[in-house]
């Protein structure tokens, strides 16, 4: 079976149209939204912390938006961490 190659979000939403925004985002919205209750769930229930939870949600909806492709991939860890060190 032939894998299907998808575009980063990031050429996704730097090539989509204002009107096209909605309809591409919605279906991940709703999955995510799913999964942020059961989310809250586990933490109603003591399985997840508070703050493991707002982890979970907070890495669901970088993930939706491609915040690691926008940001995180523009500079490592070690980029941060030497650049910590220097100012020191």
């Amino acid at each position: 079976m032939a894998e299907t190659v998808t575009p980063s979000l990031v050429h996704q939403f730097a090539s989509m149209k204002p009107t096209d925004f909605g309809r591409t985002i919605e279906p991940k919205w709703q999955v995510a939204g799913r999964l942020i209750q059961e989310i809250r769930t586990a933490v109603e229930q003591k399985e997840l912390t508070p703050l493991d939870g707002a982890r979970l949600i907070s890495s669901i909806a970088a993930t939706v938006l491609g915040y690691d492709e926008f940001i995180l991939r523009e500079f490592s860890p070690d980029t941060l961490l030497a650049a910590g060190t220097a100012r020191r």
